[in-house]
């Protein structure tokens, strides 16, 4: 699997959190949320999430990240957030990580000041301590291999720095579970759409579901739909942290 290859509130309620709250603020004063793509997936399945999130009273905005290169899309992000903060300074900004974006996210929290900026931190489906798929990989995309140096500097010392609020969301099968040290709040995961559809292929399609939407949506209200887990510091492996569910 690639890096892309690897959750939520109930489907039943789905619906019912897209529908637009009474009394929305206008476009300006609404909390802005950064969608990150994963690796070489480009905006295109990002779309649907973008308009259940805008359903939901926010204003998102979704940033053409290549996400081969974490470190360079980290300063892109943080380029973004910049020109959030010059439009308005009070806004609200959260980021929304998928796979790659996830870790290009925690780059920019954790070595370019960003936690100071950024209330909320979800990652969809983000391989946080390297994607097996990523060692045969060249250049910079290489980074996010297991042990890698890249890898080791991320994850040392605390996972989850600074004021932003911590949030996985993964698929039920999915082959990275997402564990951070220090706290963070591990939404329940989401079911596949079909008993067949299951590791890298349902990790792909996350974007599209809408019961990740309807997760995403519950934790940037600051609703833990899972389990708030504070683990110790530097206790995580590698290898505790993918194919928990088997290929």
């Amino acid at each position: 699997a690639g890096v892309c290859g690897v959750v939520v509130a109930s489907a039943a309620h789905a619906g019912d959190a897209f529908a637009t709250p009474d009394g929305v603020p206008s476009e300006s004063s609404r909390p802005v949320v950064l969608i990150l793509p994963g690796q070489s997936v480009g905006i295109l399945p990002y779309g649907k999430m973008k308009s259940n999130l805008e359903a939901g009273g926010y204003d998102a905005r979704v940033l053409d990240l290549k996400g081969t290169d974490v470190v360079s899309d980290a300063h892109r992000i943080a380029d973004e957030v910049l020109r959030v903060r010059e439009d308005n300074p009070d806004a609200e900004i959260s980021l929304v990580g998928h796979s790659a974006g996830g870790i290009s996210a925690r780059e920019y929290l954790k070595h370019q000041g960003g936690t100071e900026d950024i209330a909320r931190y979800i990652a969809i489906g983000s391989p946080q301590y390297g994607s097996p798929g990523a060692c045969v990989q060249s250049g910079s995309a290489k980074d996010l291999c297991p042990g890698s140096e890249y890898m080791e500097e991320l994850n040392a010392g605390d996972d989850t720095p600074g004021p932003t609020e911590y949030y996985a969301i993964r698929g039920e099968h999915v082959w990275a579970v997402g564990r951070l040290d220090g706290g963070q709040c591990r939404m329940k995961s989401v079911a596949s759409p079909s008993p067949l559809i299951n590791g890298g292929f349902h990790h792909s399609i996350e974007p599209l579901q809408s019961e990740v939407s309807a997760a995403v949506l519950a934790a940037l209200n600051g609703t833990c739909t899972g389990e708030f887990v504070d683990e110790p510091i530097d206790s995580i492996q590698a290898k505790d942290t993918i194919f928990q569910d088997g290929l």
